[in-house]
């Protein structure tokens, strides 16, 4: 019995310090380099753009997505949008249509049809070989957002060395425990990728709102289930930075019951998963400068190795538990206070930002249950990963009932 608690609490330690010690080192990282964006150029234009909606069968959704998309204040003969439909089955094609019809006036609107579906991604590459304009602008068809966004977005342009902005998610539904379990992850969630902007480029640019420089964009890879990844890392290896833009708001519906929730957050996070494995070439690449050496090397340890050392860490203590309740107590007691510095830096980094942090109607959540919910996702990222193990990500993925609701919001000041 003794050699069991032994090796039990060898491995639980060695896991538990290891995880949090990497994160209490990142996060100082994160907390302590924080710079100032350089001064953004003289003369503001409006550039080209183009409003890319990749859609299936949205026709319970897209009229309200289209109603928002004309309330778009940036010049009309400077934007166009663009919807590609992947061989919908519902009336998503005919509302589109009939919309373009309405509002000729208003907006240029141009839907591409696909014949069959092939993926968010190879959406996008369609939308890219008819693209001809300066920026491009990815949305959802689920999610809303304020009509100064594209001017938002786009001023972030005027500083050269910037070749991708993403907008800010938050997250809209009804007022429940999960509600605010998300509100608080996101705080940290946003803390974390401002920081990371701040010291280079965001991990990620949001694909449900996010804009690039066209002529950086190359088409995605077959297979790719993360666009948004896979975008940034490619303006980040053309010399480019991204930035997250806190003043542009987007709003997409969580879902409010359990079992939907942990079916999206698994999806998301194993496409994450499969975009840091395919993108493995990044990690402590000098050539791309802070997002290599600590971002990229940071979300690769948050995704991929951290889970399955929680995991190993929960097991053991459990272990523990069965075995010899007392050195589980000991063990517990001892996490908690090795853990007090990790929580500090993630206290000071979440209201480091709270003064320009975007707060929902339901209010911003308690950071430290975003903490929870955290740690509850590290679970669920083992599963993902392991799922990962034996076969690829679904390119095309189903709809999750509870987050298909835009709503419809207000300029922001």
């Amino acid at each position: 019995m003794s050699f069991l608690v032994s090796i039990l609490g060898t491995v639980y330690y060695t896991t538990a310090f290891a995880v949090i010690i990497v994160y209490t080192l990142g996060l100082t990282i994160l907390f302590g380099v924080h710079t100032m964006p350089s001064p953004r150029s003289q003369g503001r234009t409006s550039p080209s753009v183009s409003l890319v909606i990749p859609t299936y069968n949205e026709a319970s959704i897209i009229r309200r997505k289209l109603d928002n998309v004309i309330q778009i204040d940036y010049p009309l003969e400077k934007l166009e949008v663009i919807v590609v439909d992947s061989a919908s089955t519902d009336e998503t094609r005919s509302i589109v249509n009939r919309f373009a019809e309405e509002h000729a006036h208003q907006v240029n609107l141009v839907l591409i049809e696909q014949p069959v579906r092939r993926g968010k991604s190879e959406a996008i590459n369609e939308a890219m070989r008819r693209v001809r304009s300066e920026i491009v602008i990815l949305t959802d068809a689920d999610v809303t957002f304020p009509p100064n966004s594209v001017s938002r977005l786009i001023e972030n342009f005027d500083r050269p060395e910037i070749g991708a902005v993403s907008g800010v998610e938050i997250p809209v539904g009804a007022r429940s425990f999960l509600a605010s379990l998300e509100s608080g992850y996101r705080r940290v969630y946003t803390a974390v990728r401002l920081a990371e902007a701040s010291i280079d480029t965001p991990f990620m640019c949001e694909s449900e709102l996010s804009a690039y420089k066209t002529e950086l964009l190359e088409p995605l890879r077959p297979g790719t289930v993360c666009d948004d990844v896979e975008l940034t890392v490619a303006v980040r290896r053309k010399g480019f930075r991204a930035v997250y833009a806190s003043n542009v708001p987007f709003f997409e519906t969580e879902a409010d019951k359990l079992g939907p929730k942990l079916k999206h957050k698994f999806r998301r996070g194993m496409n994450n998963q499969h975009a840091l494995l395919q993108n493995s070439s990044v990690l402590f690449s000098r050539n791309l400068g802070k997002y290599g050496t600590v971002v990229f090397p940071f979300e690769f340890f948050v995704h991929v190795l951290s889970p399955v050392l929680l995991t190993i860490a929960l097991v053991s203590f459990l272990g523990f538990e069965v075995t010899t309740p007392i050195s589980a107590a000991i063990a517990l007691l001892t996490t908690i206070l090795l853990s007090f510095p990790m929580l500090v830096v993630t206290y000071f980094l979440v209201n480091r930002y709270r003064g320009i942090e975007i707060k929902s109607d339901h209010g911003s959540g308690p950071w430290m249950l975003g903490a929870i919910a955290f740690l509850a996702f590290q679970l669920l990222l083992t599963a993902s990963l392991f799922k990962l193990a034996f076969g690829a990500p679904q390119v095309n993925w189903q709809q999750i009932s509870g987050t298909r609701v835009p709503v419809t919001v207000e300029a922001t000041a």
